[in-house]
């Protein structure tokens, strides 16, 4: 079947215009549910080996708006964060009010009793922020843990919208080339 170059354009055309929409409506929601920022949220797996749980947040030598920023954070059972999200009851929290410049590092001993993490379990550690750009890198991790990937400020794959921009694009570069070819 063969179409026009008229409706093959105004196909594309309504598809970025969903893109857009979906992606307009998706970031005001998650603007409206949270007025806090989340820099790590990763499952953190303890072994037979494993000493502590550690956090570590290292804070911008510049804050904005701002002369300090508190972190937050909540670790819950893998299992039961997965059932019921941020609902279920946590296992840890602690908070960090700090200054610019200042590196936050905290331990949680599994020996500790009035630490409720132990060895050989799946945890779900979320670290949260007033303002992303007021933290240069955290994570959350077992000590016995390779760390492989807490956050860093910066790069586009984190900034909000960028995947309805590059699905735009993607669809502008397929329509183009298609019409180079000589495609309907």
């Amino acid at each position: 079947m063969q179409f026009s170059k008229a409706h093959t354009v105004a196909v594309v055309a309504v598809l970025a215009l969903v893109t857009i929409t979906v992606a307009g409506f998706s970031g005001a929601a998650a603007a409206q549910n949270s007025d806090l920022d989340e820099v790590e949220n990763r499952t953190v797996e303890t072994s037979n080996e494993t000493e502590y749980v550690e956090a570590d947040i290292v804070f911008s030598d510049t804050f904005e708006n701002t002369s300090s920023e508190t972190a937050e954070l909540t670790i819950y059972e893998e299992s039961a964060y997965n059932q019921s999200g941020t609902s279920a009851t946590p296992v840890l929290e602690d908070s960090w009010t700090a200054s610019p410049g200042d590196n936050v590092t905290s331990e949680f001993n599994l020996s500790d009793t009035s630490v409720d993490l132990s060895q050989e379990s799946e945890y779900r550690a979320i670290l949260t922020v007033s303002n992303e750009n007021n933290v240069d890198s955290a994570y959350v991790a077992a000590d016995d843990e390779s760390i492989g990937g807490g956050w860093f400020g910066g790069g586009l794959d984190g900034s909000p919208g960028f995947g309805a921009v590059a699905a735009i694009v993607a669809i502008g570069v397929a329509l183009v080339a298609r019409l180079r070819a000589g495609g309907a």
